[in-house]
């Protein structure tokens, strides 16, 4: 799967606002300060919870596959 910056830092925004990941700057010794993100323990509830919907949906998908086109 390929994204780009487009694709990734508003995901990432949204992430913050909800409150599933913290961030902080530090600086770095090639070039700007960085932005490093890290997961809060709200996050993993989130990401919890969605992994239990992505595999109900995951099986449904291949169910669906395996049955093939009539």
């Amino acid at each position: 799967m390929v994204t780009g910056a487009g694709t990734l830092y508003p995901l990432l925004s949204r992430l913050k606002k909800d409150g599933h990941v913290t961030t902080r700057w530090r600086e770095s010794d090639a070039g700007p300060p960085r932005k490093y993100y890290a997961i809060t323990d709200d996050g993993r509830r989130a990401l919890g919870e969605f992994t239990i919907h992505w595999r109900l949906f995951r099986d449904a998908v291949d169910n669906i596959l395996a049955k093939g086109t009539p």
